[in-house]
């Protein structure tokens, strides 16, 4: 069994790391493009009087964009909302608890992704553009559906290999505020969980 969880895990965390990166690549493109396309508009007001023809609107599609990998960076960073009134009662059952959650979220964001993928194929057959651009809006609504998808996909993962999760922020506030025995215990406790995952 350890045989084929030990490389099932490492290539769960190869695909989660290029994962991130192909979001924040898309997150760092989109911003570019947002910001070019608003400070167009704005130098162009400044030295012709009139704007950038559709700037505006080619800025809502980069804020749509970076809002949507926002959601799954924020996801893989384990800064996501969540439950933690519940973190006390459920300690005990902490791992199946960590378990349940990830599967469930993960349901959650497979159902919006599916609602996301039904009306962007109804737009996509209803030929629906945008007032302005006259742009298809079905790719930007399928941003939505990537979103929802690349997110439920990364839950799943965490699911299955609950140690493959995010530490959440207080938690490396904690790490960092602990000193003497304190900060030793959770180093120790790193090193012990990373030879768990190696093995």
């Amino acid at each position: 069994m350890t045989a084929f969880w030990g490389p099932a895990l490492q290539k769960a965390k190869a695909f989660l790391h290029y994962l991130r990166i192909f979001e924040q690549s898309l997150c760092f493109l989109a911003f570019l493009v947002m910001a070019g396309a608003l400070m167009g508009d704005v130098l162009r007001r400044e030295f012709t009087g009139s704007g950038w023809f559709g700037a505006p609107q080619v800025g809502v599609v980069g804020m749509i964009v970076v809002a949507y990998m926002g959601i799954s960076l924020a996801s893989a960073n384990g800064s996501h909302f969540r439950p933690k009134f519940a973190d006390i009662v459920l300690r005990r059952w902490d791992r199946l608890a960590n378990r349940v959650g990830e599967f469930g979220f993960a349901a959650f964001c497979y159902f919006m992704a599916y609602i996301a993928f039904s009306v962007s194929v109804e737009s996509y057959e209803l030929d629906d553009v945008s007032a302005v651009l006259r742009w298809p809006i079905w790719p930007v609504q399928g941003v939505i559906v990537m979103g929802f998808g690349l997110v439920a996909i990364r839950h799943t993962l965490y699911g299955i290999y609950v140690d493959l999760r995010p530490l959440p922020p207080e938690a490396l506030e904690g790490v960092e505020i602990a000193t003497g025995k304190e900060a030793s215990k959770i180093a120790d406790g790193e090193q012990d969980l990373q030879q768990e995952t190696k093995t």
